[in-house]
This record gives C-alpha cells, structure tokens and sequence, in this order.
C-alpha cells in the first residue's frame, strides 16, 4: 500500500523542534511513505521532508495543506511527537487493508483512550470503535485518516484544541486504539494524561532531557525554555 502520506502538523514557531522530531521519527520508522510538514513562511531542511505553505488558523491551514497531498490516506500527527521505540509498521498495513475493504471507516486513532468512553465493539484486534458524540471525537494525534474525509472535518476556523472538542457528526467509522498502553503503534510518551514532549510552548524538561540525553540529541533546551 504506498498511496498514503505522513504529514506532520506544524507552525513556523516550532520549527527548531523538526531537528529532533524527525531526527526520531527516521530512526524509529523505516518510513515507506512520502513526509511533509507544514508552516507558513519556513522551510524544512530535512532531505526526506518537504514543507507546504500555508496560512490562517490552525483548520484552515491544516484543511489547505492536505488539499496539496496526493495520496487516498494520511498519517497525521503534531511536530512534538518524539518516537521511543520502533514503529508497528504491520499494524498499520493491517489498518490500511481494513479501510481498503471497508469504505465506511474514517480512521484509526493510534493514541490510547483515555477518557473513560465506553468504546464500541469493532472487528479489529487492539481497536475499540468511538461513539459518536463523544468528547475529544477526533485527535492531532498520531492517526490514519481517509484523507478527503479529513479536510471534510477541517471545516471553521479553530485551533486544534478546539478543533479536537468541536462535534461534528460521524458518517464514517472512528477506531482508536484500545490495546495495552505498551503496545502502541507509535511510542511518543505519552501516558495516563501526563505531560510529554512540549508544554504550553516549552519543552518539559522531565520528558525531553533525559530522551535528548540517550538519543544523543544536542539542543538547548534554554532557547524554548522549560517547565
């Protein structure tokens, strides 16, 4: 299955955290799949990843930057998403092949639930499927989307918090990973609501610094700042 793309959300504030995020993402992913990044004036200098342009609030940007990608699906995620360990590529092919079959599912969602939702039964192992009209419907995080049923949800002009608690009514089906905390698609730290990676615009310093230390990642911690 090659006709998807991976394309991490950013902003040009943040692009000082790519370095390390990428630098992370390509060791713990042999990444099959063409990469973008967005931002409004920067430019990724990262061989393996091109950047889109775009500009407006965090939907519309996001709305306009997946309009330019080519592919049936996207695998969406945040620029502070620093991987741990291996990416479970089988799984994902295993996801892809469910929604070549099944036309009615919208996404997988590879973050852990969290908000003590009552998930519905779904016919694939580790996945639970989210009602509609719940909190937090759908996620920045870590996710295989049909792409075109994406940009349909992009609609407003909202930032992606609000975008993440906005209702919208499903007409297509949402999994979302409901396994072992342990056992995640893509290992990024994230755990039981704790904080991880970037906190209100600053790295956490408690997340970051020892990753950084182990990986071997040379930044100053300083520039951003921490808490």
């Amino acid at each position: 299955m090659k006709d998807v793309s991976v394309v991490v959300f950013s902003h040009d504030n943040y692009a000082d955290v790519w370095g390390p995020m990428f630098k992370l993402l390509f060791k713990y992913w042999k990444c099959p799949y063409p990469v973008y990044v967005t931002a409004q004036t920067e430019q990724c200098m990262i061989p393996e990843v091109k950047t889109i342009n775009t500009d407006g609030t965090w939907t519309e940007r996001m709305k306009a930057a997946l309009e330019e990608v080519p592919t049936k699906y996207v695998i969406c995620m945040c620029e502070d998403m620093f991987m741990r360990r291996k990416v479970k590529q089988a799984m994902i092919n295993k996801c892809l092949k469910a929604m070549e079959e099944d036309e009615s599912i919208g996404c997988f969602n590879f973050e852990k639930e969290y908000e003590n939702i009552t998930l519905l039964d779904c016919p694939y192992e580790g996945f639970g499927q989210k009602p509609d009209g719940n909190h937090f419907q759908k996620s920045a995080q870590p996710t295989l989307w049909r792409r075109e049923y994406l940009i349909s949800l992009l609609g407003g002009a909202m930032s992606p918090w609000q975008w993440e608690e906005s209702y919208m009514p499903y007409d297509h089906k949402h999994f979302i990973w409901n396994g072992s905390p342990d056992d995640l698609v893509f290992e990024y730290g994230y755990h039981d609501n704790k904080p991880f990676g970037i906190l209100k615009g600053k790295w956490y310093a408690a997340d970051v610094k020892p990753l950084f230390d182990k990986e071997g990642i040379d930044i100053d911690l300083s520039i951003r700042g921490t808490v």
